[in-house]
């Protein structure tokens, strides 16, 4: 009886994309709109603005692609982002709120106490818009790339910034008010 040596070789299998990790991302739409938005990672974030926003944000790039060939609204305060982990929400800032230059400073002038248990009067309120400090560079930036507000037929792409940190994609729920529904997009 003859032994026939038997060589055995590995099959060794590559993931399609090894090392590359997908973005998080959502998509819904009706009959008047679809919505697409994708996590943008921190490390985009710094790519594309030369700073992380020391991490106060959790950025979507989201695409609103209008159907029918009418013309569309685009307008950011349609747009919520909660948590469904904190239960915190919020709705996108403008450029000006992430990276402008100026502060709106409000002073209040209080009178005297009638007693010691009642409350101080507030007798007169001040408010003036510091403007004298230098914009973040970030600011151009941003003005070219978050999403604009306009009435549009094509599809619009831009970035959204809400004041959300340090959540996970996967307890995050962007919320859109389309003229036909309400939109609900989880990411995966």
């Amino acid at each position: 009886m003859r032994i026939f040596p038997v060589l055995i070789c590995p099959v060794l299998i590559f993931p399609a994309a090894a090392g590359e990790k997908k973005a998080p991302q959502g998509h819904a739409e009706d009959d008047g709109v679809a919505i697409t938005a994708t996590v943008v990672s921190l490390e985009q974030v710094k790519q594309m603005f030369g700073t992380d926003f020391d991490n106060n944000y959790t950025v979507l790039d989201v695409t609103v692609a209008p159907k029918g060939g009418k013309p569309y609204a685009v307008r950011l305060d349609d747009f919520i982002l909660r948590s469904e982990s904190s239960l915190d929400h919020s709705g996108p800032l403008a450029a000006g709120q992430i990276a402008g230059a100026g502060a709106v400073i409000v002073e209040r002038k209080y009178g005297n106490r009638s007693n010691v248990d009642s409350p101080r009067p507030i007798e007169g309120t001040q408010v003036h818009i510091q403007d004298d400090a230098t914009a973040d560079p970030a600011f151009a930036a941003l003005k070219k790339n978050i999403l604009i507000e306009k009435s549009t037929t094509e599809s619009e792409s831009g970035l959204l910034f809400f004041p959300l940190s340090k959540e996970k994609p996967k307890n995050l729920v962007l919320s859109y008010k389309s003229p036909v529904s309400r939109l609900r997009l989880t990411f995966k």
